[in-house]
């Protein structure tokens, strides 16, 4: 593990690791980086426990669709989101890690930084 110091002298995490699982862990910091990552969810199904979301987040102009599914019961508010194989090629074309950059969507999930789009129906 590579260990920094902040400026009151605490131990920081400057590396990405490996869990056991294979999974590369990071610090809160290394999702806040997206700066110009906007997450709009278009349509929720809830039901007593769970809701499904369906949305898109825009990142450097591109437009990615998102489906997920939220629920908030046991341990608080958890989503998860899943994205298309090509949406994946193409977030890492620009250069990015698709899982930090959803793991980034569902943190603004969970914390409301999001927009909600209403379509009204046609009638």
């Amino acid at each position: 593990m590579n260990v920094a110091y902040d400026d009151n002298n605490n131990s920081v995490n400057i590396s990405n690791e490996r869990r056991r699982d294979g999974r590369v862990t990071d610090d809160r910091e290394g999702y806040d980086r997206y700066d110009d990552l906007k997450v709009y969810v278009t349509s929720v199904d809830a039901s007593d426990i769970t809701s499904r979301l369906n949305g898109y987040f825009t990142l450097d102009g591109a437009k990615i669709r998102f489906q997920g599914i939220a629920f908030g019961r046991i341990g608080g508010h958890n989503i998860h989101v899943k994205i298309s194989k090509r949406a994946e090629a193409m977030l890492k074309r620009m250069g990015y890690d698709p899982e930090h950059v959803l793991v980034a969507v569902q943190v603004k999930i969970v914390e409301g930084d999001i927009t909600i789009e209403v379509h009204e129906k046609k009638e």
